[in-house]
Parts: C-alpha cells; structure tokens; sequence
C-alpha cells in the first residue's frame, strides 16, 4: 500500500460509502454544500469519504509527478485502509478522470459511478483558449478576491453574479502547492477513457451544466453515448460548479441513483 500522508475527511452511513474526487486544486472543503445536501436526504443516510489529493489542501505534493493509474491505486489503497470492500465514486472536472480510472482498475471494488462536469481527457471537446490559460494556473487559489472577478468566465452558470456563493466558496479554498497543482496536470496530460468507457460494467449517472465554460455539454452527451449503463442530466443553467451552486436539485438525484 501506498503510505503517503493523505488529508481525509470521512461521515458515517449505511451501506457502501460515495468517495469524492475534487477538481484540480481544489480542496475537500469545497465539497461541504453537496456534501450538507446529501446528508439531508430521507432514506439511507450515504457515507462519504472526501480526500485532498497530494499537492491539494492539508495533503503534501509526491516528489515526482505521477500518472493517474498511481493515483487510482493510491485511492484503492485509501479505501483498503478505511475498511471498506465497496465504494461508489463521484468526480467533478479533473477528479472525473481519476474516477473513471479508479472504476476502470478496480471493478469489484467500485459500485456506482458519478461523473460531474467532466470529460474523456485528451479526446474531448475543449474549452475556449482564454478559459484554458485561466486553469493552466493556480492563481485563482492564491488570490481568492479574483474568484468573483474570474467566476463568470471561468465556472459558468451565474457564479460570477452571485457576490455571497463566490464569496463562500473564496472562504473555503485553501491554496495548493504550485508543484502539486502542476502534477495534477501531468496526470492528466495524455490520459482519456475513450478506449475503455464502453467497457466499463457499472451504472453511471453524467451530470453537466449547460453553461460549462471549462467542460462543454457536447462532452457529456459523449460519454453517456458510450457507456453501456450511462444516464444523462443536464443542470439547466448550472455551470463547472453545478454540484455546488445545484446541490438542493443534485442531492435527492445522486442518492436515488446510489439506491438503486
């Protein structure tokens, strides 16, 4: 097992846990809203696991860069540790690739797949230039007032007219360490799922915005095509960061899906 000091932050449950994988830089905080929402719901209560991956929030960055089959097996080996002989998973933006890949490897260990404002990797439908050179940096984190500056042409889906979300969600950042930011984007560079998505066994439930600057729509409608139990919802008006903004539609979506 991989023995790296990971930050975990784990709510207790019934049944298999939702193992959350943020997006690049972002830290297990920022889930909190969904997380809340979710915890609302009638019926089973979900137990979650929420982690910052090395080089993001209170986790410190590998030496080297890594490609994201070691960080799929580094998640196996959490969740070994953690006690649990199955999950489900859901990944928003960069974290939908490490779910996928994690689903991919590990077939009887994952359950169920939720996959938010993400894509296929290198075979996909890219974002703007101006959107692309905005995440090419971590800036954002270290200056969290351009949160609101940036949030309308970056997240989409009225972020940047919302002073109190982008506000919140300035609160909740912690900034990652630039080294690890930039082996996030290592770890991806090159990875897609298209040669694999087909095959994969598990029920999948794809949740996109329609305002998504960073991951088009067209992206969504993609994966769900290929997939051989893929379900698609389009957030109307829900931007990269629909699973926060949209929490109170998402919730009771993503628990019916996980109790089926």
């Amino acid at each position: 097992m991989r023995a790296l000091p990971i930050m975990v932050d784990t709510r207790a449950g019934e049944g298999p846990p939702l193992v959350l994988c943020n997006g690049i830089g972002a830290n297990l905080e920022l889930l909190e809203p969904f997380v809340d929402a979710l915890d609302a719901q009638q019926g089973r209560r979900v137990p979650t696991i929420r982690f910052d991956v090395p080089g993001a929030g209170g986790s410190p960055a590998t030496v080297l860069p890594r490609r994201m089959r070691w960080l799929a097996g580094l998640l196996r080996d959490l969740v070994g540790r953690l006690g649990h002989e199955q999950v489900d998973v859901l990944g928003i933006s960069w974290g939908g690739a490490l779910a996928q890949e994690f689903a991919r490897r590990n077939p009887a260990l994952c359950r169920r797949i939720v996959l938010c404002a993400t894509s296929m990797g290198m075979a996909m439908v890219p974002a703007r230039p101006e959107v692309l050179l905005t995440l090419a940096s971590p800036l954002r984190y270290f200056r969290p007032s351009r949160m609101r500056l940036l949030g309308a042409r970056t997240y989409g889906g009225g972020f940047g007219q919302d002073p109190e979300l982008a506000a919140r969600f300035a609160n909740a950042t912690r900034a990652p360490g630039v080294r690890g930011y930039y082996w996030q984007i290592v770890a991806g560079a090159g990875w897609t799922s298209a040669h694999y998505l087909h095959r994969l066994r598990q029920p999948v439930l794809v949740v996109a915005g329609d305002d998504d600057p960073i991951i088009p729509l067209v992206n969504a409608r993609l994966m769900a095509g290929l997939l051989r139990e893929g379900t698609l919802h389009v957030v109307r008006g829900g931007g990269h960061l629909a699973l926060l903004t949209h929490a109170d539609e998402l919730a009771p979506l993503v628990h019916r899906f996980l109790a089926e």
